[in-house]
């Protein structure tokens, strides 16, 4: 199954909106964070995704996560799936 994060940002009142798309399954999420220690902070998770050769798209969902403790997985793959209901 494939994730779509879409979003629309303006750029600025003059300009059209900037889109954008990343393209990622959740299996790519759990496999670029395998061996990660839980709970994890972005910046823990981000690192660990780079270690693991995570895609471009894995990454920038990593640094669009808020700020915070992350205890589990189940956290993570809940934040990717509320992407694709907004």
């Amino acid at each position: 199954m494939t994730i779509k994060l879409d979003r629309s940002l303006e750029k600025n009142l003059t300009s059209p909106a900037f889109h954008y798309c990343l393209d990622m399954s959740i299996a790519d999420l759990e496999t670029c964070l395998n061996g990660i220690s839980y709970p994890a902070t972005r910046h823990d998770l981000v690192s660990q995704a780079r270690r693991n050769g995570a895609k471009p798209d894995v990454l920038a969902f990593l640094h669009l996560l808020p700020e915070n403790k992350y205890p589990q997985f189940h956290d993570i793959a809940f934040m990717a799936w509320a992407f694709l209901l907004v």
